[in-house]
């Protein structure tokens, strides 16, 4: 395996007269056998980034070591990508449609002139592990979404590779697969101890996945660390919507509480009095008849506007009863009527605050 670092590492396309930095001085270490996860909104340069790792991209400036080998340097490719002991998972998988699910497996190892009976013999082990021994002499307009990934990854793994670059690689499964893929991947990381790098827009990819994250925005690696820490800690609002759903409110600090409207939420810490940016996450706030509920605060009444189901989930909408305009949304246990009135729950320790730009107080 190798220990990913990157110093410095930039990277600028010209758009007519304009510099469109896809990476800004990014710094990042990757350790051997560790996993790492890149979230950010789309056009972020989450894609360039592993283009840059992967040596499909020449750096505009900065380095890229694997250990402590330089393989990219400001315009120049040291080692080329074949030679970089990696392997790539793509978005849509790549596989050859006139090529049953053996050969696409078998592709990377025939280019390496490796002998046939050891192509027979990796083939065979890789798709054991993942499962798709059984579909080796289908093609893949006959085998479902969920089997064509795990293709592109048996294709990856056969390599034996150093590192695995995965590029939104669960974004065109089914809901109802993804969470198995997601689990699959964990599970052949861990148990080859892969340096692995995943980028997706999704949270969920980089929590079931990776130890540590990063979060990119504008080509600039805003923040990085435990995915849990950033996702508890976000730096600022845009970090904090890119982690997760999450409730961004304008409030008024008065007398050592936030105010919304009749909500009062205490908090123990001092601010100046003024109007702030809030963030509340649906999981750390709760609506019941009952008056207490262990480890919430309650801090008022509120007026259920909307109640709804999506995805496995209840969902509403609440506000303040004296002012309207402020809107919650809460998760539920149940379905609740919309027009009534309420207990409103929250964990202040959990609010994030921000101010007038936006960052983190």
């Amino acid at each position: 395996m190798a220990k990913v670092v990157l110093k410095d590492l930039t990277k600028v396309f010209k758009k007519g007269k304009n510099l469109i930095y896809a990476s800004n001085k990014i710094n990042l270490e990757v350790s051997d056998g560790r996993s790492f996860g890149i979230v950010g909104p789309s056009g972020g340069g989450k894609t360039t980034l592993l283009r840059l790792i992967a040596g499909l991209e020449l750096p505009t400036d900065g380095y890229i070591y694997f250990d402590e080998k330089m393989v990219s340097a400001p315009n120049r490719i040291i080692v080329d990508p074949a030679d970089r002991g990696i392997a790539m998972v793509f978005q849509n998988w790549a596989l050859y449609p006139n090529m049953t699910i053996y050969d696409n497996i078998a592709f990377p190892l025939r280019n390496m002139k490796v002998p046939k009976a050891e192509i027979d013999k990796k083939v065979k082990e890789v798709a054991e592990i993942l499962n798709i021994q059984h579909i080796l002499d289908h093609y893949p307009r006959e085998v479902s979404g969920g089997q064509m990934q795990r293709t592109a990854l048996a294709r990856a793994l056969v390599k034996n590779p150093k590192i695995l670059l995965l590029d939104e690689p669960f974004s065109n499964l089914d809901a109802q697969i993804r969470d198995s893929a997601r689990a699959l991947v964990r599970k052949i990381q861990r148990e080859l101890k892969l340096t692995t790098i995943i980028v997706s827009h999704d949270p969920a990819d980089i929590f079931a996945i990776t130890e540590e994250a990063g979060v990119i925005v504008n080509g600039i690696l805003v923040q990085k660390g435990n995915a849990s820490e950033i996702y508890d800690n976000p730096i600022n609002e845009t970090v904090s919507k890119l982690l997760g759903d999450i409730n961004i409110i304008k409030a008024e600090i008065k007398d050592s509480h936030i105010k919304l409207g009749n909500i009062m939420i205490p908090i123990n810490r001092k601010l100046d009095k003024g109007v702030i940016d809030i963030g509340i996450r649906p999981e750390d706030i709760k609506i019941s008849e009952t008056n207490d509920i262990p480890g919430f605060v309650n801090v008022g009444k509120v007026k259920i506007k909307v109640s709804s189901y999506v995805a496995g989930t209840f969902k509403v909408v609440v506000s303040p009863i004296d002012d309207e305009s402020i809107e919650l949304n809460v998760n539920t246990e149940k379905h609740r009527e919309a027009g009534t009135d309420i207990n409103l729950f929250i964990k202040p320790e959990k609010i994030k605050i921000f101010d007038e730009k936006g960052n983190k107080i």
